[in-house]
């Protein structure tokens, strides 16, 4: 099982793939395309796969890519998150890092996904 951490930014995303006992396998900061991602997440995939990104402005896109490529999507508040794993330094590479390490433990505080229809009603009346 791998446990995928994406903190996602508007160009880039920071990426920390986690094994079972907490181990990083795989991480670095990728651009925000779907081939990216693809190569990225090619060959760091050893069996069942499940990422977690927070909520912002542009989830929608990386949740969807992230859903055509591995097993499962969580959407985590962001606030709650926060509330949780309140840190003195942060950087791209432990947020990365404590949500993968958040979805290992089962501690992810999720947010309301709508379904893909729904979500492009809302785009299109933005």
């Amino acid at each position: 099982m791998r446990y995928i951490g994406v903190d996602q930014y508007k160009k880039f995303s920071y990426i920390a793939v986690m094994d079972e006992r907490g181990g990083i396998v795989k991480e670095g900061k990728v651009v925000n395309d779907r081939e990216e991602l693809k190569k990225f997440l090619r060959g760091c995939r050893d069996g069942k796969a499940e990422a977690v990104i927070e909520a912002g402005p542009s989830w929608t896109v990386m949740y969807d890519w992230l859903e055509g490529e591995i097993d499962g999507v969580k959407l985590a508040n962001p606030l709650k998150v926060k509330a949780i794993a309140d840190a003195k330094i942060k950087t791209d590479k432990i947020d990365a890092t404590i949500l993968a390490h958040l979805l290992r433990a089962d501690l992810i505080p999720e947010a309301y996904v709508p379904k893909v229809e729904t979500r492009k009603i809302k785009n299109i009346l933005r």
